[in-house]
């Protein structure tokens, strides 16, 4: 995460695991919490930023989609829909995530 993202998402907690999609299927994701009281605009700012840097990161050869989703004014994630949906490709989308934020 470069110091840009860290700076927009300030003191929020940041989570990387996998969700299931509403199909079943692995879904790798950034969980972000932000103290209450965060303006929606900085949560909706700082998961454009992540989802940029998932992209950017993302190898050529990768056909996962980078979403962004704020599920209220505090909580909002970035995932990766993913094209195949298998555990492997799970696998190496959760591991760029984990770089991203390490």
């Amino acid at each position: 995460m470069n110091d840009t993202t860290k700076k927009a998402i300030g003191s929020a907690t940041i989570k990387v695991g996998q969700a299931a999609s509403r199909y079943g299927t692995p879904e790798p994701q950034i969980e972000v919490r932000t103290p209450k009281g965060t303006h929606f605009r900085k949560l909706r700012a700082a998961l454009h930023m992540l989802a940029a840097e998932a992209e950017l990161a993302t190898p050529a050869g990768e056909s996962w989609v980078v979403q962004t989703d704020a599920t209220s004014d505090e909580r909002g994630r970035i995932y990766l829909e993913l094209a195949d949906g298998n555990e492997r490709e799970a696998a190496r989308g959760l591991e760029l995530l984990r770089r991203l934020c390490a």
